[in-house]
Order: structure tokens, then sequence, then C-alpha cells
């Protein structure tokens, strides 16, 4: 009987290796299909965020750490050169803007930085258009073109899980399946592979669109300039009381900012909020700009944080005409430059003076005619 039952103990535990083995085997198999299915479906090959994420964990595994961190949308990844900034202030730093970035996407790439650095300073670009979206109308683009690029851990987990609807999880945690339709089109999968076994795309080189290029650390430069003259459709932008009249979103939004804030806290992390300056012309027909100011300045005030917002900077200070511009809202290359040199000249004194720097630099109201 004691023999009898040696082997059929030993049977059962035979089969649940097989059941293992074949679990494990056919896990392997579907992580290798999906590997596949994103390499043909999804056409990543002019994406700047793909680049900012990898040279994001590249830096970290060279055991290089980051000191300064720029988190915003395009307005910051188009504002704050961290190259320049670093050779300005000897402080390390990187800019991981993207895309319409939302604070909650904001929140998660902040975790994710601090996971492999010791961060002590977060730039947070403060754009009011992006306070007042609800989280249903938010556009997941912008946080899909992240999470694609993270390293799997928990933090990524909670990223895919909480800032999306159960219904968006399929699209959310499956790249390809935003494009499933092109599974057909042989033409498309064609050129996507051609595409993708270049060496600048294997190689991770910088990313150059038309009079624009990837220059590193999370940074877009470019040579386009604004010709506003070209402009004759001012009438058609929505003005700053009808964009903040939208509150019923700010509830989800402040929520993100507040856990920014106490994340900062507990880490020890300086945090001071940024905006990136538009095009005058543009602030003024959109205007009043005050009550976008005065909102965020509020916000600043409730939580004790600086608040710089360049589009009151005084022009002795920064004076940045068409040419600075690649379109109303968004800096080109010697824009940035002159904004992040302008910057690295108060990082190291806000801290001490706060306040009373921010008075001698900047203007109590938008003022500018």
């Amino acid at each position: 009987m004691k023999e009898k039952s040696g082997k059929s103990r030993r049977s059962r535990k035979s089969r649940l290796a097989g059941f293992l083995i074949m679990g494990a085997a056919v896990l392997a198999l579907t992580a290798l299909l999906m590997k596949a299915c994103n390499y043909l479906l999804v056409d990543d090959t002019s994406s700047y965020t793909r680049l900012t994420m990898h040279e994001l964990y590249e830096t970290a595994d060279s055991g290089e750490n980051i000191d300064t961190l720029f988190l915003g949308s395009s307005h910051c990844f188009r504002a704050y050169d961290p190259q320049l900034f670093t050779e300005l202030t000897g402080k390390n730093s990187f800019n991981l803007g993207s895309s319409s970035q939302n604070y909650d996407t904001s929140y998660y790439l902040l975790r994710e930085a601090a996971r492999y650095n010791d961060l002590k300073t977060v730039y947070l670009d403060m754009h009011y258009k992006f306070l007042f979206i609800e989280k249903q109308d938010r556009d997941l683009v912008q946080a899909n073109i992240i999470s694609d690029y993270m390293r799997f851990s928990l933090n990524k987990l909670q990223f895919l899980l909480t800032t999306s609807e159960t219904d968006e999880y399929t699209n959310r945690f499956l790249p390809f399946r935003r494009n499933w339709q092109q599974l057909g089109d042989l033409s498309y999968i064609r050129s996507v592979w051609e595409k993708k076994q270049a060496e600048s795309y294997r190689n991770y080189e910088p990313v150059a669109l038309e009079d624009e290029y990837y220059a590193g650390r999370g940074f877009v430069w470019s040579d386009a300039e604004l010709n506003a003259d070209e402009i004759t459709w001012w009438d058609n932008f929505t003005d700053v009381p009808e964009d903040m009249a939208n509150d019923s979103g700010v509830t989800y939004t402040l929520d993100y900012i507040e856990r920014i804030v106490e994340f900062c806290r507990e880490e020890g992390i300086r945090l001071v909020f940024v905006t990136a300056p538009s095009f005058d012309r543009y602030l003024e027909e959109i205007g009043p700009y005050d009550l976008a100011h005065q909102y965020i300045q509020e916000l600043a005030d409730s939580y004790g944080i600086p608040y710089l917002d360049f589009n009151l900077c005084r022009d002795e200070y920064l004076n940045l005409g068409q040419e600075s511009y690649i379109d109303v809202d968004h800096l080109n290359g010697k824009g940035a430059a002159a904004l992040t040199t302008l910057l690295s000249e108060l990082d190291g004194s806000l801290a001490e003076e706060g306040q009373e720097l921010i008075d001698e630099y900047f203007s109590a109201c938008y003022d500018k005619e």
C-alpha cells in the first residue's frame, strides 16, 4: 500500500510539473506573439517619447543620477533644455515632458524617475488648459506613449489601471490592439518592418523631422519660426474664461497635483511650478490671461510652492518675439535657450530669496501691450 501511495504522489507531482511547464510555455509563446505584434503593427519610428524613455533608463543603468527633472506637456519638452541647464548650473537634469501630458501621467512619471534617481528639484509646467480637462475627455494617447515604454513595475501597473477605465484596458495593456485593423494590410506591415530594420531605429539614434530634431535628455529643438502676420484665424482660439468654465474636471486634476506635491514632500524634493511663455498677441487675444495666472498662483500659495509664470516675466529679463516661437504656444530652440538660461539664473537663488526674487523678475499681472 505504501509503495502504491508513493507512486501515486509521484504521479501527481509529475502531472503538476507537466502542467506548470506547459503553462510556462504557453505564457512564453503568448509573450513572444504579443512582442511580434507590437513590432509589426506599432509604428513608433518617429517617436520622441521612445527615445526619451530609453535615455531615462540608460542614464540610470550607467549609474548617472538626475538632480533636476522637468515635467509637463509639449510646452515643457520644447521650452526647457536640460543639457544647457546642466552646463549652466552643474546640476544634472532631464526633461520628461511629453505630448499633451496630463497631471496623472506627470505623477507616475515622477515616481518612475524617482525609482532610479535621487531627485533634488522638480519643475512642473502648469499650463492652465490641462487643469480643466475631465477624466473621460482626456486623450489616452498621451498616457499610452509613456506606458508603452515604461519598464514593468508596480508603478507601471498602477499607472495602467488607475488612469483608464476597464473598457480601455485592452488598448492600454496591448499596444498592437490599437492598430489591429492594420493586421491585413501587408504594405503597412512591410513598411513598419523595413523602417525598424534601420540601424538608426535599433540604436535609438535621434529622430529628425523636417525643421526639428530630438536633441537628447527629452528635449526637442526646432528651427521653425512663427510668422504671426500669416495668422488670420485669431478669433478661432478659445478665450481663458471659456476654457476655465469647464471646471467639473478640476477635482480629478487637482487630486493628482496634490499627489505630486505630497510625493515631493515625502521624498524631500523641491517642487517649483512653472509656466512656459506663449506669444504675446496670442495671450492678448485669449485674455484676460490674469484669470489663469491667479488660479495657479492661488494653488501654488496653498501648497507653499513658488510659481514662476514666464508669461509675466519682465521684459528686461525675458523678451521673446515671434522669432522665438514655432507657433503661438510653443518655443523653438532659440526661445528655449533664452528661457533655460534665465531659469538657470533663478534656480540657485530661488530657495534663498523666494518671493523677493519672484517680485523682482515677474510682474503681478499680465501687462504687456
